[in-house]
């Protein structure tokens, strides 16, 4: 969710900007502001169409909520084999590989 969220604040900066080029009478400043706020508007949507998520629950997702615990214990329980692998294990595996 975060690059959505600095996407937003981008988008955020170029209407401060083209806000600033009405306040100050200067068109130029107003026009490429719009066009930064715009932008990062659509490509805001983009991003939030392709993770399949609305804008408004990316904003909003973790408000309200109360960060969890640090507690020692994760509770995820692993499955499997652990193998420990070396630099030269790494090495002769590759080599069989061929």
């Amino acid at each position: 969710d975060m690059p959505v969220v600095i996407t937003i604040l981008n988008s955020y900066s170029g209407w401060a900007l083209c806000a600033e080029g009405f306040l100050l009478g200067n068109a130029l400043l107003a026009q490429i502001g719009a066009l930064i706020g715009f932008s990062g508007a659509i490509l805001t949507w983009i991003m939030c169409e392709a993770m399949g998520r609305d804008v408004v629950s990316v904003i909003l997702g973790g408000a309200g909520t109360d960060a969890p615990a640090a507690t020692g214990e994760s509770g995820a329980q692993f499955e499997g084999e652990v193998k420990i692998a070396t630099v030269d294990n790494v090495g002769e595996t590759l080599a069989e590989a061929n």
